[in-house]
């Protein structure tokens, strides 16, 4: 009986060493590159744009990678702690950044390792882009003439337009200043209305919607963040809202001609892969312009607002609900 014992201890401690080295040799193999992933916030975009990049890394790279991720809920000095912490940490070979707070803050820490950025409107306005930088990816500004010549046949009577942004966010301002320019170049007359944190949205959201016939929206984290708020003020008040990111047209938005995020997050992991493989310097590769040649409209907020879709612009919308 002892004898036995003796031998299925033996047996199952051979098992158990042989399961273990088994186990850990597959770590070892799984994990070539670690990925350090710093987003700004939590909203639908910026999660696309993460999910996108690691589920692009994970098919080039076979499963091959680690991903640390944090995010700063948007505080700023949340970002900036943790990437001081990214910094500290000598494992990690790439750091990618989510929305503008997150690339100023790892980029004002990491200067030799390579950041790929997303969600980032204007990096060169930023200061990012110079001889052998570190910074490269893909940037989310839209084209604004286009969604401009939508907003006018969506909405054709109107004459004015609310810019609702954030005035803290630099990726915000960037964008607006294009979207002003265009639509006085198209005879429309556009008027800020400007929030400084999510407290204001309603005080804002509410002045802008008796003030102007139709709301249009850069691509903007607070905007991103209360859509669903921003949507129901502007539904009560029966006036459109036209936004520059594709999925908050499934919260409510009238339209968007804008970024598919998760597409731009999957467009960053190709620069990422370049970098990882050795093949390219980050100062070697251009910043990649997001594609936002698709038109999302909301079919029943279209409904709802008794507007009517041109049957010259049909054939480039795609309906959601």
């Amino acid at each position: 009986m002892k004898k036995s014992i003796v031998i299925i201890t033996i047996t199952l401690t051979i098992f158990t060493v042989f399961f273990l080295f088994k186990n850990s040799k597959k770590s070892t193999e799984k994990a070539l590159y670690t990925v350090g992933i710093l987003q700004t916030a939590s909203h639908q975009a910026l999660d696309a744009a993460r999910d996108g990049f690691i589920e692009g890394l994970n098919e080039q790279l076979d499963n091959k990678v680690s991903s640390i991720i944090y995010n700063a809920e948007g505080s700023i000095s949340q970002a900036y702690t943790i990437a001081q912490r990214f910094h500290a940490n000598k494992d990690i070979n790439l750091f990618f950044t989510i929305a503008t707070p997150a690339t100023q803050a790892m980029s004002a820490v990491e200067k030799e390792r390579p950041i790929v950025i997303a969600a980032v409107t204007d990096p060169g306005a930023m200061g990012l882009i110079y001889p052998e930088t570190n910074v490269c990816g893909t940037n989310d500004m839209i084209d604004v003439k286009k969604e401009v010549e939508m907003l006018i046949a969506l909405v054709p009577q109107a004459k004015t337009v609310g810019l609702l942004y954030t005035s803290g966010e630099s990726n915000s301002i960037a964008l607006v200043n294009v979207m002003r320019k265009e639509l006085e170049s198209k005879g429309l007359v556009p008027i800020d209305f400007a929030i400084t944190n999510e407290s204001d949205v309603q005080a804002v959201v509410e002045s802008a919607c008796r003030k102007v016939d139709v709301l249009l929206a850069p691509t903007d984290n607070i905007v991103a963040s209360t859509i669903g708020f921003v949507v129901s003020l502007t539904l009560k008040c029966n006036k459109p809202l036209i936004v520059s990111d594709n999925m908050l047209v499934t919260s409510g938005a009238l339209a968007a001609r804008g970024v598919d995020y998760r597409e731009n997050g999957k467009q960053a992991s190709h620069i990422a892969v370049k970098l990882l493989k050795g093949e390219k310097k980050p100062y070697q590769l251009p910043i990649e312009k997001a594609m936002s040649d698709q038109i999302f409209v909301n079919k029943h907020t279209l409904d709802m607002l008794g507007l009517a879709v041109p049957d010259g612009l049909k054939k480039e919308i795609t309906f959601v609900s």
